[in-house]
């Protein structure tokens, strides 16, 4: 059944005010939107906030033995924010929705898969006919899946099924969220304030009394010296980690030289499968992954899992249907702790297309995975001449080489990679090659 892949990486219900965003973040946000290529097939309609580069796209259906034509790829006019997201104006225009209507229409669309499945994506979908067939619609109808993007809701379920989850609390006042905060600082454990619903890190605040502290997951650190300065702070920025008033505030115990890890899971009727899983790269903000990872050991992964498998039960007795991404760190002591779920398309599961559809089943088992967000190229023709002057690009035959995954190129000078290796010696010596490549 052909499906409707709609690219909407940043939406208010996901970030909150959309003007928050640096332009720059948010435009190449929504240019993240190129990575659903990897997941059309023949006969899909994929939606994107902003013109594909048509050498990417060739690329990509080069490597999936696709034909290019065999995918409608459809921008809709601009919004309020120009051509930088999927912002509702855009997707509910009145003339965009007839014009995706006749494509529906063509192509016996039967589904929609949006990267988040919010109330704009809900009406489309059912002023275009193919709510009903969606699997899970009636949840996402009821804006069901902001529930599962909420970090609240996310330590409320998890610490309501005995979870494993870091000290913390999620509070809606002023005071009490800095007496919480001030109960960590005092006794010489660090902070991490958490906005309610934001993505990839940005919406984190790290607070400490020492110095040189680490922003693992934070857009920042902020050094407080007394209960006078953290006081003055938090009234300061108290509109920010509400979003004006509107949302909970999480403060939860910062562990420092944690490893971040996580795991994609599909949730259906029978139960839950784990698709992909892995550690993630921060630098300091989400910045890539490792499948299945090199800094933790199998034990330690291996109970992350089941601490996900066993949190994706009452979210699938809640009515959910789809993909669940979920968050999680190995502390230094030891110890595996769950972070954060987002009931939606994550980073990794384009990553999960390129090795289910290059590798074949059980990829993860054969192979490690190794990406990046950021390689400076000039243009994507560059990057992917580099790969094959250096003999490094991805080669069927050997089931290993770089996978170019996403194309900023015009936008920061930058592409996405992807290295698929034998172990993870051979992913670091591959990385090393893109490293002399990019200096040469």
């Amino acid at each position: 059944m052909p499906s409707l892949l709609i690219g909407n990486q940043y939406t208010e219900q996901m970030v909150g005010e959309l003007e928050s965003l640096p332009e720059g973040i948010r435009r190449v946000g929504g240019n993240t939107a190129g990575r659903l290529l990897w997941a059309a097939r023949p006969g899909d309609i994929v939606v994107v906030p902003q013109p594909l580069n048509p050498e990417l796209h060739r690329y990509v259906f080069e490597l999936l033995n696709i034909a290019p034509d065999s995918v409608q790829v459809v921008v809709p006019p601009p919004g309020r924010f120009g051509t930088d997201v999927l912002s509702a104006d855009r997707l509910l225009g009145s003339d965009f929705r007839e014009q995706l209507k006749e494509h529906v229409k063509a192509a016996n669309t039967g589904q929609v898969t949006p990267f988040y499945f919010d109330s704009t994506i809900a009406e489309l979908a059912g002023e275009l006919g193919i709510g009903a067939s969606t699997r899970g619609f009636s949840f996402v109808d009821q804006n069901g899946a902001s529930l599962l993007n909420s970090k609240s809701v996310f330590r409320a379920i998890a610490a309501g099924i005995g979870a494993p989850l870091a000290d913390g609390s999620v509070v809606t006042d002023k005071n009490e969220a800095t007496a919480r905060i001030w109960s960590f600082l005092d006794t010489g454990r660090c902070v991490i304030v958490k906005q309610d619903f934001h993505v990839g890190g940005f919406g984190n605040e790290i607070l400490g009394t020492g110095p040189d502290i680490q922003a693992i997951g934070a857009s920042r650190v902020v050094p407080v010296g007394s209960w006078e300065e953290l006081r003055e702070h938090v009234d300061r920025h108290w509109h920010h980690y509400t979003n004006n008033g509107r949302n909970k505030v999480i403060v939860e115990h910062y562990s420092p030289d944690s490893v971040p890890l996580y795991a994609e899971a599909e949730v259906t009727d029978s139960g839950t499968a784990i698709l992909n899983s892995g550690e993630m790269r921060m630098a300091p903000v989400f910045d890539g992954f490792v499948i299945p990872g090199k800094e933790t050991t199998p034990a330690q992964r291996a109970e992350f899992l089941e601490a996900v498998t066993l949190l994706c039960e009452p979210v699938r007795a809640m009515g959910y249907r789809g993909l669940i991404n979920i968050d999680g760190i190995v502390t230094p002591e030891g110890n595996t702790l769950l972070t954060e779920f987002n009931g939606r398309l994550g980073g990794s599961t384009h990553l999960h297309e390129i090795g289910s559809r290059l590798l074949g089943p059980g990829y993860a088992g054969r192979r490690v995975i190794a990406t990046r967000n950021h390689w400076p190229a000039p243009s994507f023709g560059e990057a992917l001449e580099r790969l094959r002057t250096h003999d490094i690009a991805f080669d069927h035959d050997t089931g290993s080489g770089v996978v170019i995954t996403c194309d900023h190129s015009r936008l920061e000078r930058a592409v996405e990679y992807c290295v698929i290796a034998d172990d993870v010696a051979h992913s670091e010596k591959l990385e090393q090659l893109m490293a002399d490549s990019s200096s040469h």
